[in-house]
């Protein structure tokens, strides 16, 4: 066996000096700022990749689970605060640069003393500002596993020289990079491991459309052409010639040459077409090697329908959304919740642990199929209710609240505060 491998290894080159991958070395060449900017102006599949994770990520935005009174307070807040606006800036300046804050404001003359959410009154929330990565320098990550800044920088440093208390800043990282491989309090742009795969895609597409213009040239064969070609009159004569010649093709579809056109002695005229047949396959494997570095499926990053019999992307569109909403619930919820505590003293004037938020699932489901699901609850309320499994009052604030939170009839909510003083409900 061991010399069957080693005549193998002897014979193909396989693991030897003549193996083509053995002195493959990976080098880690960070881009430089000025690239990455470029990248994002100018290539459209970069940009794609930048905005549509965070984009997808806000889309449908979250839904808090409170008193109606308090949802349209908190509400409010995160509308006058532009929230959700600024939170979006800041996604796609962490996932271009590598890292991006958010900078929350209240008015305090020393942004380096620690903002306690206990300390905030109602509508103490000045403002929240975006910040890229050059317009905030992070200091030194605490090590200290008793601190409550642990694994976070234990201060911040604005463009202007103002240091900031780490609770004044919402982190935000693009690629993460662990310390041990060189990382720091940010991250790496997500364009530092794609743009050879979004390179090699555009370049694909490019060098296909300069091949457009070949695509059917005109082939004439003229005795005598480089003697004709020696003398400047022979040059402006045969030029004039040809250009009399394509302008009747033009206007009248026709070429007239000199001779029959089989003979050596007369001019003979063909057209080659080049072919394109393997083309589209090739650009759109670069696509999809594109796609599926960035980790996004080719019917979302193109905006196409999926090719092929019996073929829907379904399934990449939800492998998609799941992904991106393990990505909120891992990532964006934990980078808020400083924020979010801020934010209910801020809207309510007190602490609310009680109230709690949920993301809205991206994945919409069409009328038909909501009409559905309600008739299968309808049905299934319904036996409950038939046979007494569940007391009336429980079950009835149940369906209220899923006929709610459903959607399915407008103003219903209205409709059912106007009706509870009237029996129960």
């Amino acid at each position: 066996m061991w010399l069957a491998d080693r005549l193998a290894n002897l014979l193909t080159g396989l693991g030897g000096p003549r193996d083509k991958g053995a002195g493959a070395l990976h080098v880690h060449v960070p881009r430089p700022r000025h690239e990455l900017d470029a990248a994002y102006r100018d290539n459209w599949l970069a940009r794609k990749i930048v905005d549509v994770v965070p984009f997808d990520m806000l889309r449908e935005w979250r839904q808090w689970q409170a008193p109606p009174e308090a949802v349209a307070a908190i509400e409010a807040a995160e509308t006058r605060l532009r929230l959700r606006e600024v939170l979006l800036r800041a996604l796609r300046l962490a996932r271009l640069h590598g890292g991006a804050a958010i900078l929350i404001g209240d008015g305090a003359p020393d942004p380096a003393a620690p903002l306690r959410p206990e300390a905030l009154p109602a509508g103490g929330l000045r403002y929240l500002h975006a910040l890229g990565r050059d317009a905030v320098a992070p200091g030194a990550v605490e090590r200290d596993p008793l601190s409550p800044w642990f694994g976070e920088p234990a201060a911040y440093t604005l463009a202007g020289g103002q240091p900031v208390h780490p609770s004044r800043v919402v982190r935000l990282i693009g690629a993460p990079v662990p310390e041990e491989a060189g990382g720091d309090a940010f991250g790496d742009s997500v364009l530092q491991a794609l743009l050879e795969a979004i390179d090699q895609a555009t370049s694909a597409a490019a060098h296909i459309a300069a091949m457009l213009p070949e695509a059917k040239q005109d082939v004439i064969s003229v005795p005598g052409l480089s003697q004709a070609l020696a003398t400047e009159e022979g040059t402006r004569r045969l030029t004039e010639r040809f250009g009399y010649a394509a302008a009747m093709k033009s206007m009248f579809g026709m070429l007239l040459l000199e001779g029959d056109g089989r003979s050596p002695e007369g001019e003979r005229y063909q057209q080659k077409q080049l072919d394109f047949a393997g083309l589209p396959e090739v650009a759109r494997l670069f696509l999809q090697t594109a796609a599926g570095a960035a980790d996004i499926p080719v019917t979302r990053l193109l905006g196409q329908s999926p090719a092929g019999l019996d073929a829907t992307g379904d399934a990449d569109l939800r492998n998609y959304y799941d992904h991106v909403a393990a990505r909120q619930a891992v990532e964006l919820t934990p980078a808020l919740a400083r924020l979010d505590a801020l934010l209910l003293r801020h809207a309510l004037g007190r602490p609310a642990p009680e109230i709690w938020y949920a993301w809205r699932p991206l994945l919409q489901t069409s009328e038909r199929d909501r009409a559905e699901i309600g008739r299968l609850r309808a049905e299934t309320a319904a036996l409950l209710a038939r046979e007494t499994l569940v007391p009336r009052e429980v079950l009835a604030a149940g369906v209220e609240g899923w006929l709610v939170n459903a959607e399915l009839f407008p103003g219903i909510e209205a409709a059912y505060r106007r009706a509870a003083p009237a029996g129960p409900r």
